[in-house]
């Protein structure tokens, strides 16, 4: 009866057993009680300095602990997402698959008819406002200068728009700041009022400026006791 001869490795260190010195048969097991794993000898071999035993020379067997932890570090390694632990589906949560057709599901997105030509041309084509179905270039530049295209209301409303400004000439002049405008000018010299003609739209104000009369002389003015 054939007898199996079981190496163990109970010293220190982990893995096969290797270097320059032992033997091994074919087939032989070797039991890495360090490290756990299980090594099988590829062929008798007598270990010298010159052909030393490597770990080339067994077939590894790792335990099941060694194994999930490589299975960890290559799911880590490779930097695997959560796509990884998906189901495929196109339900709430899962991955879906393209199908025959090279598509996703219609069910996530419509079946679709990509455009490949316009009026029968296909590729970098340049393609006309007509054709398009718009206006001639001529048609939208009259129509740019042209009011047509506002309501009533609205060519009311610019219609009532004024320019208007004040500017600084021979009988007037632009003070600098408010403190010497108003040392400058007479107190309570002009008389304002406002009114608010509805009529227009938008509103129209309408201001009314006068000189106060008691700040002028007049025929009637009294000066130094007398009148002029």
């Amino acid at each position: 009866m054939a007898v199996i001869q079981i190496k163990r490795r109970t010293s220190s260190g982990t893995g096969p057993i290797v270097g320059s010195s032992g033997t091994v048969k074919a087939g032989e097991p070797l039991i890495d009680l360090n490290g756990g794993n299980l090594y099988v000898s590829k062929a008798d071999k007598t270990a010298s300095s010159a052909n030393p035993l490597a770990a080339g020379d067994y077939i590894e067997f790792a335990s099941k602990a060694n194994q999930d932890a490589s299975v960890d570090a290559k799911i880590t390694a490779l930097a695997l997402g959560t796509a990884s632990k998906r189901n495929t589906g196109t339900s709430n949560g899962t991955v879906p698959l393209i199908g025959a057709d090279g598509k996703l599901p219609t069910s996530i997105i419509p079946a679709v008819s990509p455009v490949t030509s316009v009026n029968s041309k296909t590729g970098a084509v340049v393609i006309t406002l007509s054709e398009l179905g718009g206006v001639a270039a001529s048609t939208y530049n009259a129509h740019v200068s042209s009011n047509l295209h506002l309501t009533d209301d609205q060519r009311t409303k610019i219609a009532n728009s004024k320019n208007v400004s004040i500017s600084q000439g021979v009988g007037a002049y632009f003070n600098v700041t408010k403190s010497s405008f108003d040392s400058a000018v007479i107190s309570n010299g002009l008389i304002l009022h406002t009114i608010h003609d509805t009529n227009y739209n938008p509103t129209k104000t309408i201001y009314y400026i006068g000189i106060d009369k008691a700040k002028v002389l007049t025929p009637t003015s009294t000066i130094d006791g007398g009148t002029y």
